[in-house]
């Protein structure tokens, strides 16, 4: 008997994840095209972002965080299915997933709540339970510009109500729930009320690194107002932040502060080509800090992004982590190791970063990461250990790019000639990866601009 009442002590001691009561909730807030230095706690002059800020500080901040893709659908696909994009034959935002199992379908197999709320673009079909989602609430890119908010509290307010609601009515959990906004995709029109918050906003340029300069000018010489437009674009990221406090002190009031895990993040970069180009593009302000590039390339500006975590008496509060190289398609391998669910992880691009979450250790990746947009002809990126390169698809098109991201985070210095060896064990990997992809994309452009 002795013996009984022992193991069954250790088993409750060394399974703590034993019933759905006792499941972590998960709340994943996912901006659109913020910049990666655009919140405060990632180094912005400006912004004013305290509830980020908080979120940041009560939990561990990522400096090298990944997405899968350079726009919003490629970067959606590899959070919910582990599966680098142009794995898919068929675009993601036309086709679906195929057979392909999300999070969603996972997690609520394991007894969870599912809702989405807000920007979909992961494929035709938003009615209940698609990806094993219990309620959608979806609204497309087109709606939101062919609308102007008229919602004082900023555009994503009514996604985070939603979102609120969700959470409310299943308070009890275990419940997931991403919380998709808009902001700070085009177009960035807030209300003139939000807009009067940053009213005598003076731009001073040394504030900023050497890209946001470029965008400065093409402002200037388009006709637009450098002033206008960032007070205009940190206005509609101050929205966002307050619509995040608002979700926060909801978890708080219901009791759920220590029982839920909550994800911010965003889907790419800034946008750093077309603020010049008239009209609302002049308040794309996006700051992507020194990294080069930005949305809709491959280079660090386009696919570094912001990664908080926040889970009290879990992940360590206030912790920087700037060793650990993650990546979206890590996000569904790492949440169902922390709520117990069962998968076979060779079936699956990303890996188990549940150890770095929870300040056990930094993560050291045993696969590489990979990028390609779905098209036959496009260049190729791959990242591993500090080493970064760039393979042209036909080598009329450059030779081969190798970047020590260590060294030079900023992609400044091409050393594929100092490093021949490496560079061509990467180039090798890169190749055999593309082997394996389709030879034919169907509907594979990206409408979005």
């Amino acid at each position: 008997m002795r013996l009984l009442l022992f193991v069954l002590l250790v088993l409750l001691y060394f399974h703590p994840i034993g019933s759905a009561q006792e499941l972590p909730n998960v709340v994943f807030l996912l901006a659109d095209d913020l910049g990666g230095s655009d919140l405060h706690c990632y180094g912005h002059p400006y912004s004013r972002t305290p509830n980020i800020d908080r979120l940041a500080a009560e939990g561990t901040r990522f400096t090298q965080f990944y997405a899968t893709g350079a726009t919003c659908c490629p970067t959606r696909t590899g959070l919910m299915t582990s599966w680098f994009p142009a794995r898919f034959s068929t675009y993601p935002a036309n086709g679906g997933f195929a057979d392909r199992v999300t999070i969603t379908e996972l997690l609520r197999k394991r007894g969870y709540a599912t809702g989405h709320f807000g920007k979909w673009h992961i494929g035709p079909d938003t009615k209940a339970g698609t990806y094993g989602i219990d309620v959608i609430n979806s609204v497309d890119d087109q709606t939101v510009k062919n609308r102007k908010s008229k919602d004082e509290r900023g555009r994503d307010a009514h996604i985070y109500d939603d979102a609120i609601r969700f959470i409310e009515q299943h308070q009890g959990g275990p419940f997931y729930v991403n919380v998709w906004g808009h902001i700070s995709h085009n177009p960035v029109n807030p209300v003139d009320s939000l807009v009067k918050r940053w009213k005598g906003l003076s731009v001073k340029e040394s504030d900023f690194p050497e890209p946001m300069h470029s965008k400065f000018i093409a402002v200037r010489d388009g006709g637009g107002d450098v002033n206008d437009a960032m007070s205009r674009y940190l206005a509609d990221v101050e929205s966002l932040d307050d619509a995040v406090g608002r979700l926060l002190k909801r978890l708080d009031e219901l009791n759920l502060r220590n029982k839920t895990i909550v994800v911010f993040s965003t889907d790419q970069g800034a946008d750093m080509t077309k603020a010049g180009q008239g009209g609302l593009r002049f308040n794309q302000m996006g700051n992507n800090g020194a990294l080069r590039g930005g949305k809709h390339t491959h280079w660090e500006g386009g696919v570094r992004v912001p990664w908080i975590v926040r889970w009290p008496g879990h992940v360590p509060a206030g912790q920087v982590d700037e060793q650990s190289v993650l990546s979206g398609a890590d996000w569904l391998p790492t949440l169902c190791s922390i709520t117990g669910t069962e998968i076979n992880q060779s079936d699956f691009d990303g890996e188990d970063t549940s150890a770095a979450w929870l300040g056990k250790n930094r993560h050291v990746r045993s696969k590489p990461l990979l990028w390609k947009t779905s098209s036959a002809g496009s260049e190729a990126f791959i990242r591993e250990a500090q080493w970064k390169l760039r393979r042209p698809t036909r080598r009329k098109d450059g030779e081969l790019e190798l970047y020590d991201l260590i060294a030079d985070p900023n992609e400044s210095r091409n050393v594929a000639a100092d490093h021949p060896e490496i560079a061509r064990q990467l180039d090798a990997k890169l190749a055999q990866w593309v082997s394996t992809l389709p030879k034919d994309y169907l509907k594979a452009k990206d409408n979005e601009d």
